[in-house]
């Protein structure tokens, strides 16, 4: 049965107990405008739009402070043994470049990005940890094998450490069999599950998390599901996903409320963009993506909707490039026909990846 709480708010003194039982007993609607503004414009969009929904006062107070989703920024490691704790930033919406040592990430290499964190990985001692460059804090996780090819993603930031999961899939092995590993960031060890391979199937190449599940893309193209709630792992015969192409430079897989879209590459095409239906099961070809930009790189990809930003980019892909000796981006407009993978090649998958700037980040503390 639901349960409604008043939150309220004044002085516990003794002193003046009879004063303030005199008074009208306030509630979260009687919160100063001012001070009101200030909360609300620390919080992500979404729980922005969440929070104007209370009332009136809090509605007004929210739009007032409400920023549209933000590009993410572009991550650059470096590939040299001497510079490999140098990083580069790079915001695409300013094209301004932030260059910055982080040495407690020498001889890692990153595994995933979601919420402003970053999932790394130490082949060496097998140590995997949670970094926030923005903030430079470090979250251990317990440690693990992993091939060089084989990929992880998480399910939202490791603040929330009760909701946050962790999941990784291993490639076939001689058994025919196919290996699922979760965990939580307090957990002191990891959960093992083994299905059977049910696909001709070698590789995992592309790792997304939705809805409370990972869709995990294999390298034949065919998807699966693990579901951590049964721990139960599904093959989807989906129709409408087309073949691997021969000059395929390779393929995205990223979400945006809950939907699933897949981006191909090719070496003299242009790339071709598919919505996973979740009424029908099926895959379709997308001409337009109704206003969402999709920010692609290997090991995690995002999406941002900037139609009602003016000068935001819509309905295009990003991809992040090496144009001579500078490293940047470069935009497709997916309604428009441009050869744009002339100048897209495929790199070093663990070279770069996206990542969610702060609302107001604080770059000067780490420069």
């Amino acid at each position: 049965m639901a349960s409604t709480r008043t939150c309220k708010l004044g002085s516990s003194n003794n002193n003046n107990k009879s004063k303030m039982g005199n008074e009208k007993e306030q509630t979260l609607s009687d919160f100063p405008y001012d001070l009101l503004q200030l909360v609300v414009s620390h919080l992500p969009l979404k729980d922005n739009i969440r929070a104007s929904t209370v009332s009136k006062t809090w509605q007004q107070a929210c739009l007032s402070v409400r920023v549209p989703d933000k590009p993410p920024w572009l991550i650059y490691f470096s590939k040299t043994e001497e510079s490999s704790s140098s990083c580069e930033l790079y915001d695409p919406s300013t094209q301004r470049r932030y260059y910055l040592s982080f040495p407690e990430l020498s001889g890692s290499r990153v595994c995933h990005s979601k919420e402003g964190w970053l999932l790394m990985y130490n082949p060496n001692s097998f140590h995997l940890f949670f970094f926030n460059p923005f903030t430079r804090d470090i979250i251990p996780l317990p440690p693990l094998w992993m091939a060089y090819d084989q990929r992880m993603a998480f399910s939202c930031a490791p603040t929330t450490s009760s909701a946050c999961l962790l999941f990784t899939v291993t490639n076939v092995n001689v058994d025919n069999n196919i290996t699922v590993k979760t965990c939580c960031p307090n957990d002191n060890k990891w959960n093992t599950f083994v299905f059977k391979n049910q696909l001709r199937v070698s590789t995992f190449e592309q790792i997304v998390s939705s809805n409370g599940v990972f869709y995990c893309l294999t390298n034949t193209n065919h998807l699966s599901v693990f579901d951590p709630s049964s721990n139960s792992w599904n093959v989807l015969l989906l129709p409408g996903l087309p073949l691997k192409h021969h000059g395929s430079n390779g393929c995205f897989m990223t979400q945006h409320h809950g939907e699933i879209y897949l981006v191909y590459m090719y070496n003299h095409m242009n790339p071709t963009v598919l919505r996973l239906d979740p009424t029908g099961c099926e895959w379709t070809e997308r001409k337009a993506l109704g206003g969402l930009t999709v920010y692609a790189s290997a090991l995690s990809s995002e999406t941002r909707a900037e139609q009602k930003q003016p000068s935001g980019v819509r309905n295009c892909l990003c991809l992040p490039v090496f144009l001579g000796f500078k490293r940047t981006c470069i935009y497709y407009k997916v309604e428009e026909e441009s050869m744009v993978s002339l100048k897209w090649k495929k790199s070093d998958p663990y070279g770069n990846i996206w990542i969610m700037p702060p609302l107001n980040p604080v770059l000067n503390q780490l420069l």
